[in-house]
């Protein structure tokens, strides 16, 4: 049986309090195919989402087939890897491991690397604008980003131990 149809993936700078980047694709049997429409995401209801379509964002494009070829490849090295290791051929199973576990590091990586993960101030205020933010949401998107200002610090006390 083939499946096909479109589904987002890529999912990529998250905006607190507004969404995420992601990519509407073409798939067959959930393999990522051809990058349709970018979308900024404001919720997931079941199988659906709402948002608002935006320009394609090549980040979430290339994150998208990133994680489908470490898949791939990891599976891959870690099949070939153990079959090699049946066969006490430990010279061919050795990189074979090494590879599925820099796949699994990668894709673990992808789904915790902030500069993946999340959107800086200015990528937020671009999307945001892209999306048609109205001006006091996109001043209120600012507020969030922006540091407050640091506390003037207390000047440091003497430490003196208690007597014993």
């Amino acid at each position: 049986m083939v499946i096909f149809g479109s589904r987002l993936y890529g999912k990529v700078d998250a905006i607190p309090g507004l969404g995420y980047v992601a990519t509407k694709f073409g798939h067959i049997n959930f393999v990522p195919l051809i990058p349709l429409e970018g979308w900024l995401v404001v919720a997931e209801e079941g199988n659906g989402w709402r948002g608002q379509a935006i320009g394609m964002s090549g980040k979430s494009v290339l994150v998208a087939w990133a994680r489908l070829l470490f898949i791939v490849v990891g599976l891959g090295s870690l099949l070939f890897g153990s079959i090699a290791f049946a066969e006490h051929e430990a010279g061919g199973a050795i990189p074979l491991g090494l590879m599925a576990l820099a796949c699994i590091g990668g894709l673990i990586t992808s789904y915790k690397w902030k500069w993946v993960t999340h959107a800086s101030p200015e990528r937020a205020m671009e999307i945001a604008r892209e999306a048609g933010i109205s001006e006091e949401g996109l001043r209120q998107l600012h507020g969030l980003y922006s540091a407050p200002e640091p506390a003037a610090a207390a000047p440091a006390q003497p430490w003196t131990p208690p007597e014993s």
